[in-house]
């Protein structure tokens, strides 16, 4: 990532335009969108600009830009269509410590404006470093029509009671009680929610709000065999995005681990395990430790032998701390004929204890290729579950013997 995106807050701050022509209009028409001072300077220059100055929406100011006119200045655009000129405006954006956008110039620009969908106070920014500014509208166009234009409602209407949610409820139930009111109001037809249901619903939804129900942690391990973000489960998603821990190994995606939200802590567990010299077990029971309070945590594994090996262990573990532990199956990719001889010829999951399990069942993939092997696991136990390998790993026709 080259250009890091941020939002400024242009409120009564100065926004310089060099080039009062059609080139700087469209730039200008989306800075009236904020509450900045915005002065333009230039000879010749377009209709609206006049417009905009007669009505006091901007300063015009017929003449060329001087260093003096960036005194306090916190972004300035070169818009001149002349190159010389642009370049001239570069310099002066440097010499006084300004950032500097040259319009249609990549190469002399300093930061970039997004293309923008604005649904206010929402806002969303789609960039593509100026690579492809005609796919970023196409994506606008995308996002502008899964977003009602009375989404904006949603946010304003909410921001009217943070206060009083604040006074009411911790931290994390806070955040637990926002999660759960937007997941159910997006659920529903905004565009059709008159403005005082919404407020009648989120009076009723705080008074009905049971914190005592939050309390609880609970602990998902999410299968994760793929490194898509596009074929896990619609669940898998959504408690990756709300997770405060994630769990990891190196076996994990890094576009699965981008899903998590800024403020998640992300352990990876492989890299712990070497350096502090515990067992994968140990860590995870440290830190769960300090997160047994309402919060939801979350380990991502691989589908490997070692996974399932460690994953009795670990439950015992978690639900020792009074955790609630649950187990969210994953999606596969198809694996290649190459692929699943590589991953060995017998894989075995192990959910035989005696003091979890009282009536012990075994459940075990064989290899058709091995029916030496299967016949022994066949006999080590009446209550095996058996089921031939196949090409999606996850997915087992199972036949009981």
């Amino acid at each position: 990532m080259k250009y890091f995106p941020l939002f400024l807050d242009l409120a009564e701050k100065k926004v310089a335009i060099s080039g009062a022509g059609e080139t700087a209009v469209p730039k200008i028409r989306l800075l009236l969108k904020t509450d900045a001072r915005i002065e333009v300077f230039g000879k010749k220059p377009a209709p609206d600009v006049i417009n905009w100055h007669n009505r006091g929406k901007l300063s015009f100011h017929d003449r060329e830009i001087k260093s003096d006119d960036l005194q306090g200045c916190v972004l300035l655009y070169g818009a001149n269509n002349n190159p010389k000129e642009d370049r001239k405006v570069l310099a002066l954006g440097e010499a006084k410590g300004v950032l500097v956008n040259i319009v249609d110039n990549l190469q002399l620009s300093q930061f970039i404006t997004p293309a923008i969908v604005d649904r206010d106070p929402i806002t969303v920014a789609i960039g593509t470093e100026g690579t492809a500014p005609v796919l970023a509208r196409k994506i606008k166009a995308r996002v502008e029509d899964l977003l009602p234009e009375s989404i904006g409602r949603v946010a304003k209407i909410s921001t009217t009671f943070r206060e009083r949610v604040a006074s009411k409820l911790s931290s994390l139930q806070i955040r637990s009680f926002w999660s759960s009111y937007f997941e159910r109001i997006l659920t529903k037809k905004i565009l059709e929610i008159p403005e005082g249901e919404l407020l009648e619903n989120l009076e009723e939804t705080l008074e009905n709000y049971d914190p005592v129900q939050e309390e609880q942690s609970v602990y998902y391990f999410v299968e994760s065999s793929t490194t898509s973000p596009d074929l896990l489960t619609v669940k898998a998603r959504r408690l990756i995005e709300n997770a405060d821990v994630v769990f990891y190994d190196s076996q994990i995606s890094k576009f699965i681990l981008e899903l998590a939200r800024r403020e998640a802590i992300l352990v990876d567990l492989d890299q712990r395990t070497e350096l502090d010299g515990q067992s994968r077990q140990q860590i995870i029971a440290s830190i769960c430790q300090e997160f047994s309070h309402g919060e939801t945590i979350l380990q991502l594994g691989s589908n490997s032998f070692q996974m399932w090996e460690s994953l009795g262990s670990e439950m015992t573990e978690i639900e020792d701390l009074g955790i609630k532990f649950e187990f969210v199956p994953g999606v596969s990719p198809i694996k290649t004929k190459s692929t699943r001889e590589r991953s060995g010829d017998l894989l075995s999951v192990f959910l035989d204890d005696r003091s979890r399990w009282k009536n012990g069942v075994n459940l075990s993939s064989i290899h058709p290729r091995q029916p030496k092997n299967n016949e022994g696991l066949r006999k080590q136990n009446s209550n095996n579950l058996i089921g031939e390998l196949a090409s999606v790993e996850s997915g087992m026709a199972l036949r009981e013997n």
